[in-house]
């Protein structure tokens, strides 16, 4: 019999049987095509040996404007900034607290108790504690992740186990990030897990913990971010990266001096080495004072003083009660009391007018004043004076000592304490900026002059601002709310509109100036998407998968045709929804979708669907985020090893430092002669391929395997081979000269003993440094027999 030269069309089609899908692919992993023929994808390596903490789910690239290529990458535990290849750990501080003698030990053991009362952190949050004293032969300093929370106290793990058991610490300020979130969904069954009333009585109901997942953009060279259903935050760039050292002069006021140019009122906190002085605390929000170009006062108030009301005398040692400040109380701040004593209690000393300092405070509406910074209180009984206007300074004095180094945080801050913020939402379902006019647009939040939570509401802010977002005649602040839907799941910028996408509706947002200032159209109705980020734009076309079908956009929504719907849909974890999310390879015109497998809590599955060609190939691969920036020379994605990895750089799997050979397979459906009238005897193919591409240095090589069976329900031959020796019929295709010499140079025909009346062919590869491409292999077979 003449050669007989097999040519597949490109794609994997797994909508029918491996017989019916004659003349394609059935399988495939870490493969692709070009050109109509199979080849293996092209391998990936660590960006640096730095890791981040938690599981990486957002992604986002833009450079400033001092030149810095940064990658904003947010986590369940923390949001970094990588740069450089290292992760700088930016995550806003929720609440500082001052606590005395918090900390309680047990002998010969590392688990620490901590008692504060404020309560507000969460099993896996991050605390930094400051000041104090050693306790129980340990001193905690530093940061610290909370192990486990019960009523006010929690637990945290020391680096040495302490020698007594005792409590202690001194004062000691702690200083809280914004809570963390859990790394995956979490189904919750039983009592207070669901909404009140829902469910047949007697029967717990699943409802889901969602997991954290940040979102993100720039402002110009500035970030703006914010985790799912949380507040916004910003990073400074004028700040950078990394804490900036300073120099803090002790006096009234406190001065610091800088190597930055902050302009005046810019909001920062403040971290130390060692010990701030009496009047600063870490974690704080202070305002930039402007004196020169480098030096600066700070206050703790954007207007430079405020009356206080409602003040009563509570005790001895200058103790006092207030009204909450709307400017809020600080140590170091000063007090002009002024006017004729009348009332109850007394200030001993008091004339009129009188400065004191603050010295302590407990909250925003209790205080001690002393006549210096950082003395004694004075003396006074409790009551309630008459005739006495309290003028609070906001500008900070500074007494007492300092140790160690001290620096402006890199940390980013909430947008709501910003100096110019005006009814920014407290929290937001995801977030964009919009390219045309330059809108900050919230999508899941609260109305203005509203604290309650509106799933489908759209919010933007004024027209170059992400400050302003009350809505006044000389502004273009606005909202509106959607009508088709439960809750806006995701917004994606598309050419000239913004589409945006509830639980059942796309809708089409554009900008139509003022009065209305944006708009919007109804494109489809009756559609679903799994999840925030299972959205990707690529050549112009949306594309996103839905709970059980794709779509795809590109003037009007559509179902886009998938050969494998039936093998990603019945074989997913619609629970885990939430975790899938889609991206692009421009280089190579492909959309990527990852999803966790049906018996899975983990991405581990991912489909491609190539938009030129219009096909489709699947895989096994474990990533959390992809991003293909063209700021960037690869694609970039985010590992369950911690870190980030350049893709399509090199040919092996270099998650960890050290290249390990990547799997690589496709295999054919079925062929046969005619329509399977005869048996086949094959003892010889002729491979047809290229190993360009290949580490130069070594000798790539593939193994190529026919697949016999008796008929389409007969399982393959076992053994493959008839009278030979392999029981796989499995053959290894070797370059025969190492690369760079002669890539198109291999083992030019393998010898192979298989009998059937149909047949598949697997091409597979797991050696390092191997890249290849298929061409059109030829096998050698004669007829043999009917049975």
């Amino acid at each position: 019999m003449p050669l007989h030269k097999i040519t597949l069309k490109p794609g994997v089609n797994r909508e029918n049987t491996r017989y019916t899908s004659e003349g394609g692919y059935y399988e495939s992993d870490k493969v692709r095509f070009r050109q109509g023929t199979p080849e293996k994808i092209g391998g990936w390596a660590r960006i640096s040996a730095f890791t981040f903490l938690g599981v990486c789910r957002s992604l986002w690239n833009w450079v400033t404007l001092s030149y810095l290529n940064l990658l904003g990458v947010g986590t369940n535990l923390k949001f970094y900034i990588e740069s450089g290849g290292r992760y700088r750990d930016i995550t806003p501080i929720r609440a500082q607290v001052t606590l005395t003698n918090p900390f309680a030990t047990v002998n010969l053991s590392t688990t620490v108790t901590v008692t504060d009362a404020a309560l507000g952190y969460v099993n896996g949050d991050f605390v930094t504690f400051f000041g104090g004293t050693a306790v129980g032969g340990i001193t905690i300093l530093g940061e610290y992740q909370i192990t486990y929370v019960t009523g006010t106290t929690y637990t945290i793990t020391s680096a040495t186990a302490a020698t007594s058991t005792t409590t202690g610490g001194g004062t000691v300020y702690a200083v809280y990030q914004v809570n963390t979130g859990p790394a995956f969904t979490i189904p919750t069954i039983g009592w207070g897990s669901g909404n009140w009333g829902s469910g047949a009585w007697g029967f717990g109901e699943t409802t889901l913990l969602n997991m954290r997942i940040w979102n993100q953009d720039n402002f110009g060279q500035d970030l703006l971010f914010g985790p799912r259903d949380g507040p916004l935050f910003l990073w400074n760039a004028t700040i950078g990266v990394v804490p900036s050292d300073i120099t803090i002069t002790i006096a009234s006021p406190g001065v610091v001096t800088s190597t930055l140019n902050l302009a005046n009122l810019t909001a920062i906190t403040l971290e130390t080495t060692g010990a701030l002085p009496t009047g600063l605390l870490v974690g704080t929000v202070y305002y930039v004072r402007f004196i020169s170009s480098t030096t600066f006062n700070l206050s703790t108030s954007t207007t430079l003083s405020a009356t206080l009301s409602g003040v009563t005398i509570t005790g001895v040692a200058g103790q006092f009660s207030c009204t909450a400040s709307s400017v809020g109380l600080a140590i170091g701040q000063s007090l002009v009391l002024s006017g004729t004593y009348g009332g109850t209690g007394s200030i001993t000393g008091y004339t009129n007018p009188t400065t004191y300092f603050i010295v302590a405070t407990n909250g925003s509406t209790t205080f001690t004043l002393s006549t210096t910074a950082g003395g004694s209180g004075v003396t006074t009984t409790a009551g309630t004076p008459t005739g006495i206007t309290y003028t609070l300074s906001t500008i900070i004095n500074t007494s007492g000592t300092q140790s160690g180094t001290h620096k402006i945080s890199a940390r980013g801050i909430a947008l709501t304490v910003l100096n110019g913020a005006s009814s920014v939402p407290l929290t937001q379902s995801n977030f964009l900026i919009s390219d045309a006019s330059r809108f900050t647009l919230c999508f899941g939040t609260n109305d203005f002059g509203s604290t309650v939570f509106d799933p489908m509401l759209i919010r933007w802010s004024d027209q170059e601002s992400y400050l302003e977002w009350a809505p006044a005649i000389t502004n273009q602040a606005g909202s509106i709310r959607l009508s088709h839907g439960s809750q806006i799941v995701t917004a994606l910028q598309s050419r000239q509109e913004i589409l945006v996408l509830t639980d059942s509706t796309v809708y089409s947002l554009q900008y139509l100036g003022p009065p209305y200032v944006w708009g919007t159209q109804l494109l489809a109705d009756n559609i679903s998407i799994a999840g925030p980020n299972a959205i990707a734009l690529a050549s112009g076309i949306t594309f996103w998968m839905g709970i059980d079908k794709f779509y795809k956009y590109d003037g009007r929504v559509q179902t886009l045709r998938c050969d494998l719907r039936q093998y990603i849909f019945n074989d997913i974890n619609p629970q885990q929804s939430a975790q899938i999310f889609a991206s692009t390879s421009e280089g190579f015109n492909e959309v990527w979708f990852f999803y966790c497998s049906a018996s899975s809590i983990t991405i581990d599955r991912y489909v491609i669907y190539n938009y030129v060609e219009d096909i489709w190939m699947y895989g096994n691969m474990a990533r959390t985020a992809w991003l293909d920036s063209g700021l960037r020379e690869y694609p970039v994605a985010a590992t369950y090893s911690n870190n980030i990895v350049n893709h399509e750089f090199g040919v092996d799997d270099n998650v960890s430092g050290t290249p390990v050979a990547i799997e690589a397979s496709i295999t054919s459906s079925q062929f046969d002669i005619g329509d399977g009238h005869n048996m086949a005897f094959v003892w010889r193919m002729l491979p047809d391929l290229t190993f360009r591409g290949s580490t130069n240095g070594t000798t790539p090589s593939l193994t190529m395997q026919l697949l016999p069976l008796q008929n389409s329900g007969s399982g393959y031959n076992n053994p493959r081979s008839v009278g030979g020796t392999s029981s796989t019929a499995e053959q290894t295709v070797t370059a025969t000269q190492t690369y760079p010499i002669d890539l198109d140079t291999f083992t030019g025909q393998v010898n192979i003993r298989v009998r059937g009346r149909q047949m598949s062919m697997k091409i597979a590869s797991n050696t390092l440094g191997t890249q290849w491409q298929l061409g059109s292999p030829r096998i050698d077979f004669r007829p043999d027999g009917r049975r």
